[in-house]
């Protein structure tokens, strides 16, 4: 079983529009996945169309050998677990709650069943789920290519296991092609290879609560995901 923890380098870089249309596109490969949503905002589940005020995730489960009874079933083999922000407004427990120790305690439980586990993680700097980061077979940071990100990433720093993935790129703009360029001489391989192009149809499929890889399979992020899955699984 392969772990894959996403994060992004702040709030509002993409990273849980990723995690949906990428495990989306590990599914359509013909992979068992599961998606878990770790952040406190609860977005993942709008891109497959459960309802916010939904009470189901994570942190209403009392025990995490109990997961299951939160999750949803997009298609045979592709599983959905919210975080459960209905939840915990309901019962008072503290939005600061993450599920480092939970998954981790959870994950002997989840082999056999899933060839991908993808953690849609709540935002660095705070380096959220240092223990699921720890046990990840990918860690992977998604960043925009604009100079707050180029600062962000240079205090932050790479951690030598990890890798760059670069979304919402405009490679007409001379300034992102070179902070692009910059990374890449940098980090070198650690750098995805396939980058996200900016792409308006991802807000249109998210109005739609799809991930872009079901709204629209031809567009070019629809194609980048497939591409970095086809990545994620090479040798």
């Amino acid at each position: 079983m392969n772990i894959l923890t996403l994060s992004g380098v702040r709030g509002g870089g993409g990273t849980t529009t990723v995690a949906g249309m990428l495990g989306d596109a590990l599914h359509a490969l013909g992979q068992r996945v599961l998606l878990v949503d770790l952040n406190a905002s609860d977005l993942l589940r709008l891109h497959f169309d459960v309802a916010h005020g939904d009470d189901h995730g994570w942190v209403a489960a009392g025990f995490p050998s109990e997961w299951r009874r939160q999750a949803f079933e997009l298609a045979p083999g592709l599983m959905l677990v919210p975080f459960g922000r209905a939840a915990i407004e309901d019962s008072g427990v503290s939005p600061l709650l993450h599920g480092d120790d939970f998954w981790v305690r959870a994950l002997p439980g989840l082999v056999g069943d899933f060839d991908w586990v993808l953690f849609d993680c709540p935002p660095y700097p705070g380096r959220q789920a240092p223990a699921l980061r720890f046990h990840s077979t990918l860690d992977v940071l998604v960043v925009r290519p604009d100079i707050a990100a180029h600062v962000l990433l240079a205090q932050i720093g790479l951690d030598e296991t990890s890798h760059l993935l670069i979304n919402d790129f405009d490679p007409s703009r001379p300034l992102e092609r070179d902070v692009v360029k910059d990374w890449r001489r940098h980090y070198g391989a650690r750098v995805l290879p396939q980058a996200i192009c900016r792409d308006e149809r991802l807000h249109e499929a998210l109005a739609c609560k799809q991930p872009i890889t079901r709204y629209r399979p031809d567009a070019d992020a629809s194609q980048a995901a497939r591409a970095i899955a086809r990545w994620c699984l090479s040798p």
